[in-house]
């Protein structure tokens, strides 16, 4: 809003100043106006019938006050004459009295002379009656009485009645004056009130429609807003604090829509940069809201639904763990091929690695799952063929590999003549390499049989306690003698498994073995059980070595896989043979650094209601 804009539209605080100045104008005339009016008809009410009032009670007074003189005299015919100007003395003097109270409060000339007037009857009148009193003869009393006092008071009880009459009718017209002016001002006060009604409704209709009509139009601009109708402006409104406001609002919707448009661009920028990318990859790509619905796929994914006939939904062999990837927030990240889920596409076998990724916002919150599925078919029939080969050589090595060591015991048991040191020497070595090279070959024989699968699992149901008991007494011996100490930390209360025991041990025995192997003198292992998130059992050895370096840790289970600058000596299978057999019982092994010094090799099994539920 310009400077020229403002100083027209001025501010709000002022228009509202003027709109009620008005009113408050309207509103104080006509109140000091009543006030005036009421408190001088208050005073001038009450002065006025003060005196009128005072002149009546005066009037009366003295006509009383003759009718008592005028007793006091007619005593005095009974022979009553002390008596009687006792009580005309009494009664002259309140006479007096009240006559000068009612020529205090002469409002006319008129009522004037007749006060003058009455003062001579009343002069009269004493006169009279003071004759009648010193006169001896009553005949000469009774013409005194009929001639001089008798007219004296007629005429001034006449003009008492006058006085009191012209007073009473004063305290009548000042009552009807007050109610006329009450009526004056009551009118007056109903046209202020109806002219301050009229000002009132006129300053809220021109506030109503200066300030109410802006800001409906602000409301209205703000719904509109909310809707996604940024390209509507709002008018600027002449009141200053109203305009600004609509300026903001009109700035805020335009940057606003520049940023819904930059962030449109740039939506539709990173969507076609996604399908593009996605539809890039060669192997099928499946991504699921949280509500386990498919809402993005690839043209690879489009390929193998419309093939598989799926109708929208993952394979029926995935939908279980994608179900449970979703539900625990778990990655689902496979490491070897057990896991492999195969399909017949066009007349072929084709073999898929499944592995599930969870997609989390800034606030950790569960977006879904990418479900990729890994063409992994000539991996696997060159892995089929390693294991294969591997097999087939071990078994074709073992069948020589016994009769050199029947031939090396029979040796050494001198069957066949006595032997001298070193041939002895010789021979003890050669049969130390070739029990070695067995336990190689049934190590590879057992890992063929497990990648085959055709390696059964005599499952049982037992105890954690009862598996770490068994590790310590098959291990404690051969780590009692490197000169280190097992120890075990089982958590009470820990679900059954269902494993087949001797497999197990075999995992127990490799771990330990291996961490006896990296670990220092008089130095410590820790067989430790517990329970994890998901209520499996997670089974850890814990060491005091130095440790997997980190870039070694994904290939530590891997068969020959030996860490550079190890002395150690070994074939580098026993890792690898526990791996397959943790994952043949449906559980996970890995390794993490230990707080402090040394490694943790650690796997878990499912506990028996997982692997009935599986199963």
């Amino acid at each position: 809003m310009s400077a020229a804009e403002k100083s027209r539209g001025g501010l709000l605080s002022t228009r509202l100043f003027l709109n009620l100045v008005p009113l408050v104008l309207m509103l104080l005339a006509v109140g000091v106006y009543a006030t005036v009016l009421l408190s001088w008809l208050a005073t001038s009410t009450s002065v006025a019938a003060m005196k009128h009032y005072q002149s009546v009670a005066a009037a009366q007074a003295m006509s009383l006050s003759l009718a008592r003189m005028q007793g006091g005299v007619l005593l005095a015919f009974e022979q009553q004459r002390e008596l009687g100007q006792q009580l005309f003395a009494q009664n002259r003097k309140l006479f007096e009295h009240n006559l000068a109270v009612q020529q205090g409060n002469i409002t006319s000339p008129e009522e004037r002379a007749w006060s003058a007037q009455l003062a001579t009857n009343q002069q009269s009148f004493v006169e009279a009656g003071t004759q009648i009193f010193a006169s001896p003869q009553r005949e000469e009393q009774r013409q005194c009485y009929e001639a001089r006092l008798y007219p004296a008071m007629t005429a001034a009880t006449l003009l008492l009645e006058k006085i009191s009459r012209r007073h009473h009718d004063a305290i009548l017209a000042a009552e009807e004056n007050a109610r006329h002016i009450t009526r004056r001002v009551t009118h007056l006060l109903l046209i202020g009130l109806a002219a301050a009604l009229a000002i009132a409704s006129f300053a809220c209709y021109q506030v109503s429609r200066s300030i109410l009509e802006p800001v409906q139009n602000l409301t209205r601009a703000t719904r509109e807003l909310g809707e996604g109708q940024l390209g509507q402006p709002v008018p600027v409104a002449p009141i200053r604090e109203l305009g600004e406001l609509a300026v903001a609002f009109n700035k805020m919707a335009a940057q606003l829509h520049a940023y819904r448009q930059s962030t449109t661009d740039e939506i539709l920028r990173l969507h076609r940069t996604m399908e593009a990318t996605l539809g890039s990859f060669p192997d099928p790509i499946f991504v699921l809201n949280p509500a386990g619905r498919i809402e993005l796929t690839n043209p690879a994914a489009d390929s193998l639904a419309a093939a598989l006939h799926l109708g929208g939904a993952l394979p029926a062999r995935l939908q279980a763990t994608a179900r449970h990837a979703l539900q625990t927030g778990e990655n689902f990240l496979p490491a070897s091929f057990q896991e492999v889920v195969s399909f017949r596409l066009n007349g072929e076998e084709k073999f898929f690695l499944p592995r599930i990724v969870t997609m989390r916002n800034a606030e950790e919150a569960l977006l879904g799952i990418a479900v990729v599925l890994y063409d992994v078919t000539r991996f696997r029939l060159l892995d089929d063929a390693k294991t294969n080969l591997v097999g087939t050589v071990s078994h074709e090595l073992k069948t020589p590999l016994t009769s050199l060591r029947l031939a090396l015991h029979l040796l050494l048991e001198k069957t066949t003549g006595e032997l001298s040191g070193t041939q002895s020497d010789l021979l003890q070595t050669a049969r130390d390499d070739a029990e070695r090279m067995l336990r190689t070959l049934n190590n590879l024989l057992d890992l063929a049989r497990l990648d085959a699968g055709s390696a059964e699992l005599n499952r049982e149901e037992t105890t954690p306690d009862e598996l770490a008991a068994g590790a310590l007494r098959e291990m404690l011996e051969a780590v009692s003698a490197s000169g280190l100490r097992l120890v075990a930390l089982i958590d009470p209360g820990l679900p059954a498994v269902s494993v087949d025991r001797s497999r197990i041990s075999l995992v127990f025995a490799n771990l330990i073995t291996n961490a006896s192997k990296h670990s220092p003198a008089r130095g410590e292992i820790l067989l430790r059980a517990a329970r994890t998130q998901s209520g499996d059992v997670q089974f850890s050895v814990l060491d005091e070595g130095p440790g997997v370096p980190e870039e070694y840790r994904t290939r530590i289970f891997d068969r020959f896989f030996r860490v550079p600058g190890q002395t150690k000596t070994g074939a580098g299978l026993g890792l690898s043979i526990a791996r397959e057999i943790v994952v043949a019982h449906g559980g996970r092994i890995g390794v993490k650094p230990r707080d402090g010094r040394g490694s943790e090799f650690y796997f878990t099994l499912p506990r028996v209601a997982a692997v009935r539920q599986h199963e």
